[in-house]
């Protein structure tokens, strides 16, 4: 099997302490989801997913479903995020894992883009040359893993408290490992008020 080509790692991802970019989403009615009117809420779980087709995507979606109760506990906003997924494919996911919170679409890529996993017009260009025609397979008709599957914990103060990218597909990032850290946020949040 091959693994993916270097040229398909990130290389500019943003990492804990920096601050996490404006950015806009897309929910499936249609509204628009901004950055800063989500984190005026509390702290920001935002977790890029590959595609719909993708099966270790679909397991994590599961474990965070599960997870998310404490999230929510601890003042977490939980967004599923994806790139060009369709209003059918979101109600079928949406209710196949029963999830609580809502799966929400990146156009055109700019929130990937601006947290430096989404790829370039050339980097996919690099990419489909060094890999060939197996690419396509891989594909199986559907956009190639645009963006890279990270998880990003953003405080309610806009810095990036958690960062996990993952390069290989088979891996997930353990949301429950999530918890402590949130609690650490929590009780500064608590000693600034």
């Amino acid at each position: 099997m091959k693994t993916l080509p270097p040229v398909s790692k990130p290389t500019k991802s943003l990492t804990v302490g920096a601050p996490a970019p404006a950015f806009e989403l897309v929910d499936v009615a249609g509204s628009v989801l901004r950055s800063a009117e989500l984190l005026r809420k509390g702290h920001l779980l935002l977790t890029f997913y590959r595609g719909a087709w993708c099966s270790c995507c679909k397991a994590d979606l599961a474990e965070v479903s599960r997870a998310t109760a404490a999230l929510t506990s601890r003042n977490v906003t939980v967004l599923a995020v994806f790139h060009e997924l369709s209003r059918e494919a979101s109600s079928r996911i949406q209710a196949e894992y029963s999830l609580p919170f809502p799966l929400v679409d990146d156009p055109n890529a700019r929130a990937a883009e601006a947290f430096g996993i989404g790829r370039s017009t050339q980097e996919m260009a690099a990419i489909e040359a060094e890999f060939g025609p197996e690419l396509i397979v891989l594909k199986l008709g559907e956009p190639w893993i645009q963006p890279m599957q990270a998880r990003y914990l953003i405080g309610r103060d806009g810095i990036i408290a958690h960062s996990d990218v993952l390069i290989d597909y088979r891996e997930r990032s353990d949301v429950a490992k999530l918890l402590p850290m949130l609690d650490v946020l929590q009780s500064k949040a608590l000693h600034q008020n």
